[in-house]
């Protein structure tokens, strides 16, 4: 689907077929199916969040990462792979700035839309080294 949806942004934007598509996508302001993933993970996350835990309500004690979302350990790669372990490990990299607007959800939104714009990658893993 990546593949195509490079093809098309060429086809609109008129670029020689090796062109590099990563400022075409910011100049339309598109986001890669990757990220539009991304967000939609961060949507499930954010309006499922009260049945996450903090660290903050299993511990009492002040951390920099007590507004990070909880996540189970997992022994077997099919939950490993699931939305939500990955919304959550993907929701817990987000820098503070994003975070902190949890509980307004049309701002969160609005803040990963702008953060994965500016931050596209090409993959769900090139996520986690921005």
């Amino acid at each position: 689907m990546f593949t195509l949806q490079k093809k098309i942004i060429r086809i609109v934007t008129g670029a020689q077929p090796r062109t590099s598509c990563v400022s075409l996508f910011q100049q339309l302001e598109i986001l890669p199916i990757p990220c539009q993933y991304t967000l939609s993970l961060m949507s499930f996350i954010i309006n499922k969040h009260e049945i996450f835990k903090t660290n903050s309500s299993i511990h009492n004690i002040n951390t920099r990462n007590k507004h990070h979302h909880l996540r189970k350990n997992a022994n077997l790669f099919c939950f490993q792979g699931s939305a939500v372990f990955a919304g959550l490990k993907i929701f817990n990299s987000l820098p503070p700035s994003v975070t902190i607007l949890e509980n307004d959800k049309a701002k969160f939104k609005v803040a990963v839309w702008k953060y994965l714009h500016t931050y596209s990658t090409h993959s769900i893993d090139g996520f986690f080294y921005l």
